[in-house]
């Protein structure tokens, strides 16, 4: 029986996350998976690890099926890149993917840099949007105006390759079709009866996930500033103002 991986991504684009990825792709190669499926769900996240998931699709062996879904679900900015990298881009009906215009966080950039970032991301998008024979420039509207798309408005501006309710129903219409990989070469997809495997995420990405989370990282510093505040304030209170650093230092 043919087997499909299947990862799900459903948080923020950043180191952890990437790392998943790779070890995913490479874990469906050595599967013998017929494809990995990607189910994605993210606001997007930093341009580094972006550009590292990017890369580790663009060079899989095994062909990459990215999935935004469930309805509801999103590929926010860095997650757009990501969607359309893939060599099959799909999302379930009430979905949305864009909004990708590139933001600094923590300052304010001057006009030069600023447009020297949007065009090197501008850049990098072309690059394989259009090898993928995708809509570059309805891709760049992301991007340059954050403009955002339904699953429905992706589909007609052939940002994506297919509209599904879920997986199964995601897998029925790829069976027999033929994809172009990234380096030209001409796969037909073969998932007739195809048995989907999740695949488990250790538990040291788990905790390292939920270390990196915005939301944790600010109480973590809240609480280790507290924790310092204390022991400058109250004497004797060593193992609190030891802790706060760790804290803050996390």
């Amino acid at each position: 029986q043919p087997v499909v991986d299947k990862f799900i991504f459903d948080k923020t684009v950043q180191p952890v996350s990437a790392g998943e990825m790779k070890r995913a792709v490479d874990r469906a190669d050595s599967d013998g998976a017929r494809a990995l499926l990607v189910q994605m769900d993210t606001p997007g996240g930093l341009v580094d690890s972006m550009r590292e998931i990017v890369q580790t699709i663009l060079s899989s062996k095994v062909p990459v099926i990215v999935f935004v879904s469930p309805s509801g679900a999103r590929a926010g900015s860095a997650g757009f890149f990501i969607l359309e990298s893939a060599d099959v881009a799909a999302m379930a009906p009430g979905t949305e993917a864009g909004a990708a215009h590139v933001v600094f966080e923590g300052m304010k950039p001057d006009s030069t840099e600023m447009t020297k970032v949007e065009n090197d991301a501008e850049a990098f998008l072309r690059s394989y949007v259009t090898r993928r024979g995708r809509n570059a420039q309805a891709a760049l509207e992301a991007v340059k105006s954050s403009h955002s798309y339904t699953s429905e408005e992706a589909l007609k501006a052939n940002l994506i390759d297919v509209q599904a309710n879920n997986d199964e129903d995601l897998l029925n219409q790829l069976n027999g079709r033929q994809i172009t990989r990234f380096d030209g070469a001409k796969v037909t997809l073969n998932l007739s009866g195809a048995r989907i495997q999740v695949l488990s995420v250790s538990m040291r990405d788990e905790l390292l996930g939920w270390l990196v989370n915005p939301n944790i990282a600010l109480l973590f510093l809240v609480a280790g500033a507290l924790l310092i505040y204390l022991e400058f304030n109250v004497p004797g209170t060593i193992v609190p103002g030891a802790l706060g650093t760790l804290l803050v230092l996390l």
